[in-house]
């Protein structure tokens, strides 16, 4: 899934979930319209996609260096 934050010609900012981009593009020419007012003059937000995935990756060491996975982060081991 992608997430995009919406903006609507009356200001309203909301999420909008899509599956793919062309299922953004598709709605997006059929026509978005803002939850809170109807507003159907709908843009994406300037704001950093997010995509959601499902399952998340455990938690990588405090640096996130190639080092840590091997059990040489400085920071791990008291560096």
């Amino acid at each position: 899934m992608i997430v995009y934050d919406m903006r609507c010609g009356n200001g309203h900012v909301f999420e909008e979930w899509f599956t793919s981009l062309g299922d953004y593009d598709s709605k997006a020419e059929e026509g978005l319209a803002c939850p809170e007012c109807g507003d159907t003059a709908v843009t994406k937000a300037l704001s950093a996609p997010r995509v959601n995935g499902g399952a998340t990756e455990p938690a990588g060491a405090p640096c996130g260096l190639p080092a840590c996975g091997m059990g040489g982060c400085q920071l791990m081991n008291g560096g």
